[in-house]
């Protein structure tokens, strides 16, 4: 029944006369082909305005202006889930595109391995719109690391809660992602699925639960790079640093408080900024050093030496050297 759905609806779609569809274009673009099960799935829609004046998309009444068409390798569809779309209304000026990012895990059934087939629909002016067609697999990563903690109980609470915190890896083009899974497994819940980012394999990452059911993540993202996250219980990243490790190690420590934190290392991102002090701000004017005295053998340019003889002191050597002249009689 839901195949022949979805071919009704593409029959409708193929039935609109050419010139009117090729008005408006729509692309469906996924942000990846793989993705790891319970992980988000997002989707960009961008539709393109060719008719020559402003189109706008807006739902009316129980029907909306962006849908889905998700089929699984066998051809069967996947009945939409969970909250329906609210997508904002937009408006597509001539030769213009906009773009829409929709989350399809929240809206299909999609918590099953596989390979799938997603299309995007747009109605606009009474005028429906598709896509081509793009796939993506879901796959189960590796895990690495598994544990379940109980949760500090608030205050007027008698019902312990908990949690399963996992590491697991994709492989990519050329690395590994690391990616986080929050789960409350005794009621078969997932709070999410969270990539970390790429991990180097040069060691595993160190892993810590403090004292208030915070799950601390320190594993390395480059050659000289070390990362750190903290998640809490509800799948959500509270922090996020890089270390270096040029000076030294960045080390997760666990204090007898329940407190963790990293030791060592330098943080680069987000970078430290320096608060400036008033005496940064006014700095005392520079203190101006006294000239040296100088000893009464040493001239400031160097030893002393003799001063050349003036013109009035050679002139009466010369005359006190002069020889004796004979005074004759008749002079």
């Amino acid at each position: 029944m839901r195949q022949l759905i979805v071919f009704a609806l593409l029959a409708a779609l193929l039935a609109v006369p050419s010139g009117v569809r090729a008005q408006v274009t729509v692309q469906l673009k996924m942000e990846r082909d793989t993705l790891i099960l319970f992980e988000s799935i997002p989707a960009v829609v961008t539709i393109r305005n060719f008719s020559g004046r402003t189109i706008e998309l807006a739902n009316q009444g129980e029907t909306h202006w962006l849908n889905f068409l998700i089929t699984d390798e066998a051809g069967a569809s996947l009945s939409p889930v969970g909250n329906t779309f609210t997508t904002e209304p937009i408006k597509v000026e001539p030769g213009r595109t906009q773009s829409v990012s929709v989350n399809l895990l929240t809206h299909f059934d999609l918590r099953q391995r596989g390979v799938f087939t997603a299309r995007a629909v747009v109605e606009a002016a009474g005028v429906q719109a598709v896509s081509l067609p793009a796939r993506f697999t879901i796959i189960n990563g590796r895990e690495i690391w598994r544990q379940t903690v109980g949760l500090p109980l608030a205050e007027g609470e008698t019902n312990q809660q908990y949690r399963t915190y996992s590491l697991l890896l994709r492989r990519s083009s050329y690395d590994e992602v690391l990616y986080t899974a929050v789960q409350d497994e005794p009621h078969d819940l997932v709070y999410g699925m969270i990539p970390l980012g790429d991990l180097i394999a040069l060691g595993n990452p160190t892993v810590k639960v403090d004292g208030i059911g915070h799950l601390h993540v320190l594993y390395r993202s480059g050659p000289r790079a070390i990362s750190y996250d903290e998640i809490n219980p509800d799948a959500k990243i509270v922090k996020r640093l890089v270390y270096s490790d040029v000076m030294s190690v960045p080390q997760l420590v666990a204090q007898d408080d329940g407190v963790v934190t990293v030791q060592g290392g330098e943080q680069v991102y987000p970078r430290v900024e320096r608060v400036m002090t008033d005496e940064d701000l006014q700095p005392p004017p520079p203190v101006i050093p006294k000239p040296k005295k100088h000893k009464h053998w040493w001239w400031p340019f160097g030893p002393k030496v003799s001063q050349p003889a003036t013109t009035n002191s050679v002139a009466t050597a010369a005359t006190n050297n002069a020889p004796a002249t004979n005074v004759g009689p008749h002079s």
